[in-house]
């Protein structure tokens, strides 16, 4: 069964340590336990929906737009999970916010996670579509609460700055 998943931002700070950024247990874990769920629903449904298209001959650009938006699902759910474990990290003592906040701890990956994604191309299932715009709005709301506790995010990510450099170079003479 598929459940509706929805942060609850009105009991996200702990009244006592608001001052410190901290998020609330009660709010943690149960957001933790809602990204959870998601992220076992749709392991459960992939690894169905795999079996599945193994008996259908996909059309090469069908099968690799349908590999390509799963592994957006899955990377949006792989950092979600990731962000709540160090904010449960965080609120066990494990690891201070201030390390918490660095770079490699935030929340990452939202040029993937949030690209638009034409779910008409490639026939998607309708199940599908519906885990993918979850996990899409699951990582919104992560990321609203990221930048609520640690701010805005002003590193950009090298790589794609380089590809950046290399698109607005002129071609050498």
């Amino acid at each position: 069964m598929v459940q509706i998943y929805s942060l609850g931002i009105k009991y996200m700070t702990h009244q006592d340590s608001n001052k410190y950024g901290l998020l609330d247990p009660r709010f943690l874990e149960k957001s933790y336990q809602e990204a959870m769920t998601l992220t076992q629903d749709v392991a459960g449904y992939l690894e169905i929906e795999n079996q599945q298209l193994r008996n259908y001959d996909l059309s090469s650009g069908a099968g690799v737009y349908y590999a390509s938006e799963s592994m957006r699902v899955s990377t949006c759910l792989m950092q979600v999970m990731s962000w709540f474990l160090v904010q449960k990290g965080v609120a066990a003592g494990e690891i201070t916010r201030e390390q918490a906040g660095a770079f490699k701890f935030r929340l990452g990956a939202s040029d993937i996670c949030l690209a638009a994604v034409d779910t008409r191309k490639g026939n998607l299932p309708e199940q599908f579509v519906k885990f993918l715009h979850k996990s899409q709005d699951l990582y919104r709301q992560v990321a609203r609460i990221d930048k609520m506790v640690y701010g805005d995010r002003e590193r950009v990510n090298p790589v794609h700055k380089l590809f950046s450099r290399i698109r607005n170079e002129d071609p050498p003479k």
